[in-house]
């Protein structure tokens, strides 16, 4: 009988597990525009330069590396404590200059970093008026670790 609990549990430890299976994570690659294209553009000396392709921003490396960008008062988003953001499947994350995902895109809305503080909004939307509604804010650090 003192055995009884303990089996009970790790069986329904592993029932539960099996049917809510952990999400597999997401790989983001690097993407690469063909050299052809990199061909007729000009950095003026700089390693990597914001470009518009298509009405999207990203930003582009001499290498042709490439990472897509917010769009802020119709300019690619500025880095700002060495981070820019980038928006994948409609979430929101951060890439630094080497144009690598520091902070994987899962915040629905992120504020520039300041001073190593972004604020996040997790379940929020926009509305008509495009403006956020409803959702839980908060701030975190350039780990994505959430801070009071």
């Amino acid at each position: 009988m003192k055995y009884l609990l303990p089996i009970l549990s790790i069986l329904f430890f592993i029932a539960c597990s099996k049917s809510n299976p952990i999400p597999p994570k997401k790989n983001f690659q690097s993407h690469y525009v063909n050299s052809k294209f990199l061909q007729n553009i000009e950095f003026h000396g700089q390693e990597l330069i914001p470009i518009k392709i298509k009405n999207r921003f990203y930003y582009l490396r001499q290498d042709g590396k490439i990472m897509e960008t917010l769009t802020f008062d119709g300019e690619a988003d500025k880095f700002s404590d060495g981070l820019a953001r980038t928006k994948v499947n409609g979430q929101i994350g951060f890439f630094n200059r080497n144009l690598e995902i520091v902070l994987k895109p899962i915040y629905d809305f992120a504020f520039p970093f300041h001073n190593g503080i972004s604020e996040i909004c997790m379940g929020c939307k926009e509305n008509s008026d495009g403006l956020l509604d409803g959702g839980k804010w908060e701030k975190i650090n350039r780990e994505g670790l959430v801070i009071q």
